[in-house]
C-alpha cells in the first residue's frame, strides 16, 4: 500500500500532501508528523526516498507508507494519558509519533 499521495520534497510537503488527501485529519496527528522527520529513520544513501508515500525496506529495516501510519494514528483516537504497545515496532518512527501525542505518563 501507499503511493496514494504524491511525493514531497521535504517532511512538511509530505504532511501537506497527506492532509490534502485527508489521511491526516486531526491537529494532534499533524503536529506529531511534523515533529518527526521521516528521513531521520532512513539510512543515509536512501534518504531521497523518505518523503514518498511508499513503504521502504532494506534488510531488516522497514517503514510502512506514511498514509498507513496516518490512518493507524487517526483510527486509534490517541490522546494524552492512554498507553500504546507497538509489537514489532521496526524503526520506532510510529512509536515516536504516538509517544508525542500520548505524552509522559508518571
Amino acid at each position: 500500500m501507499g503511493g496514494v499521495v504524491s511525493a514531497g520534497e521535504d517532511n512538511d510537503e509530505l504532511i501537506d500532501n497527506l492532509k490534502e488527501a485527508q489521511y491526516i485529519r486531526s491537529e494532534a496527528v499533524e503536529q506529531a508528523f511534523r515533529a518527526v522527520d521521516r528521513a531521520d529513520y532512513y539510512l543515509g544513501e536512501f534518504r531521497d526516498s523518505a518523503y514518498k508515500d511508499l513503504a521502504w525496506r532494506h534488510g531488516n529495516i522497514h517503514l510502512s507508507a506514511p498514509c498507513i501510519y496516518s490512518e493507524v494514528m487517526e483510527a486509534l483516537e490517541l490522546r494524552p494519558g492512554l498507553s500504546f504497545l507497538n509489537l514489532g515496532s521496526g524503526t520506532g518512527y510510529l512509536s515516536t509519533m504516538v509517544g508525542l501525542i500520548l505524552g509522559e505518563r508518571l
